[in-house]
């Protein structure tokens, strides 16, 4: 075979395995369902971290920062509650994370799920612009989605691309709100309007295989407007952010490789 041969087969065959690989990114990358909720925000003198075995609550002492991180699938069952559309929550939805996790003044925490733990547990909840605030949207954490347990959801005038909760896309939320604390489901009242609140504390797993309880306080930040930088008057401290990232789907680098291999090695083949 002559080298110009060889050079034209070589180049139709990397031609074709970038093909193929755009081909598999771009189907991975419509079909994904798999996103990270990474959540940073500040704790308060109402909200405490202790062992669980402890009987009495130990309030952080100053604003604490913390970040958590869940993994969940969006293709998994909603928790949110079966109402069909138009309603408040029509644009809500509630996920059971296949693992989540906390940071708090340099320590890492694991949660329970709900899947592991229906009364105690985490879901990743996200409201779009159809949900109880019109032309909002809001993300966080709820236990007991249903009966609006403990939880934190934080609220945003804007997300970076829009989306619906039907058709979510990795997402930057703008234009911080104010967020919304509870450390359990309404025991008398509702909604906004509750006057008294079951204290159902989240729990924590340490490294060293300890048990730990985050209880909430009951209480909401608002500021008007909305703002990524700071909102003149409000208490020192950071925003709250937060994104959901996409997460790629091992079957589909797993076929990337696959075919790459393929067709390199059919290169070799050729060359040989």
């Amino acid at each position: 075979m002559n080298l110009n041969n060889l050079r034209r087969r070589w180049r139709h065959l990397l031609v074709t395995a970038a093909g193929v690989l755009g081909a598999v990114c771009v189907a991975g990358h419509v079909q994904a369902a798999s996103f990270e909720l990474i959540y940073n925000g500040v704790f308060n003198t109402q909200d405490a971290l202790n062992l669980a075995s402890q009987t009495t609550p130990t309030f952080f002492t100053s604003s604490t920062p913390f970040t958590i991180r869940a993994w969940f699938d969006s293709s998994s069952p909603n928790l949110a509650p079966p109402l069909p559309p138009p309603t408040p929550f029509a644009g809500f939805r509630a996920y059971s994370p296949s693992l989540a996790a906390i940071d708090i003044a340099g320590q890492t925490y694991t949660f329970d799920t709900f899947t592991i733990n229906p009364t105690a547990g985490l879901t990743v909840a996200i409201f779009d612009q159809n949900s109880f605030t019109p032309g909002r949207y809001a993300v966080g954490i709820l236990q007991q989605p249903p009966q609006d347990g403990a939880g934190i959801i934080g609220d945003f005038s804007g997300a970076s691309p829009n989306f619906t909760v039907d058709a979510q896309v990795a997402t930057t939320f703008t234009g911080y709100n104010g967020v919304g604390y509870s450390s359990g489901v309404c025991l008398q009242g509702t909604g906004g309007n509750c006057q008294l609140a079951a204290i159902t504390p989240f729990v924590l797993h340490s490294s060293t295989n300890q048990t730990f309880a985050l209880t909430l306080g009951n209480y909401e930040e608002a500021y008007t407007g909305g703002s990524d930088v700071g909102t003149p008057g409000r208490i020192p401290g950071p925003l709250n952010t937060a994104q959901l990232v996409a997460v790629p789907e091992p079957g589909t680098w797993a076929g990337a490789g696959a075919a790459l291999a393929f067709l390199f090695g059919l290169a070799r083949r050729k060359r040989n």
